[in-house]
């Protein structure tokens, strides 16, 4: 019987290994009569929910992701927030190879739920406010571009497209911050715009507020849990929300659910595995 139980337990930790280990990429093409000639086949790869804390100081599973991100050659990068689970010092021991990850148009980053330093007590509100700060320094000394409600042009020839990102959009318990207005001055313009935006659930009001092409996300991991069935997948997160993984459709405008890197609550993957996205850009004639 005890050699049974210790079979059992190497089993299982053995599958949590290769769960958490296993990186996925996942392909993706997205059509637009709004993209630009030339940025037809743009390719965009996203990263989602690092948790870095969550790989204890240890560097080889981010080599592999930043190799694999690398190896694709993308036109841009986008690391839809969580990228630390509690403190922006948890980054540290992986800045120099975050740095690693290379991208034509550059890295671009938003903060989600876990950035703000939320679910730590500080001692004061100074300390919360520097936590925040350091985390953005961080990034820039990595090579990011950190869009707080804000966005960028990105030029080819006399081809421009825009790239917005908000701060994480919320609802209890999570804190508001986003703020879809303030982040770009005409949401219903003709470029096609990509919004960087933490949680998936701010995809109503996008559709509601703005004619924003394509919409990346991360935030569910889909609870770390999903089983295919059927022609798609069931997970606990489809109780939480209606968008929590993979590609989603309303009209001419996208949203794309990441699972995420890295973990939090549980420190396993069960069928949600790290995922890296690559989509590509498609002109659609009218």
């Amino acid at each position: 019987t005890f050699l049974c139980v210790v079979l059992v337990v190497f089993l299982l930790a053995f599958y949590f290994y290769y769960e958490n280990n296993f990186l996925e990429s996942s392909s993706y093409t997205v059509t637009s009569s709004k993209l630009p000639n030339n940025f037809n086949n743009y390719k965009i790869v996203q990263i989602s929910d690092l948790h870095l804390k969550s790989f204890y100081g240890d560097t080889l599973f981010l080599e592999r992701v930043v190799k694999t991100i690398n190896n694709f050659n993308p036109d841009i990068v986008c690391v839809t927030g969580d990228i630390v689970s509690l403190k922006a010092d948890e980054i540290l021991p992986y800045k120099g190879v975050l740095s690693l990850i290379k991208a034509k148009d550059g890295v671009f980053s938003v903060l989600g739920n876990h950035d703000y330093g939320d679910y730590v007590n500080w001692k004061s509100v100074e300390e919360k406010s520097l936590n925040l700060l350091k985390l953005s320094t961080y990034q820039k000394e990595m090579g990011w571009t950190l869009l707080n409600n804000d966005y960028n042009y990105i030029c080819n020839n006399s081809d421009t497209i825009s790239v917005i990102g908000v701060e994480n959009w919320g609802k209890p318990p999570f804190s508001q911050y986003g703020n879809l207005t303030a982040s770009y001055p005409t949401l219903f313009d003709d470029k096609f715009k990509i919004l960087l935006s933490h949680n998936p659930e701010h995809w109503k009001e996008v559709l509601n507020k703005s004619n924003i092409n394509l919409t990346l996300s991360g935030h569910t991991h889909a609870m770390q849990l999903k089983f295919p069935f059927k022609d798609g997948y069931v997970s606990p997160a489809s109780l939480r929300g209606k968008w929590w993984s993979g590609l989603y459709k309303e009209g001419e405008q996208y949203l794309y659910v990441n699972d995420g890197i890295g973990c939090t609550l549980f420190t396993f993957r069960m069928g949600a595995f790290p995922e890296i996205t690559v989509i590509t850009l498609k002109r659609k004639n009218e």
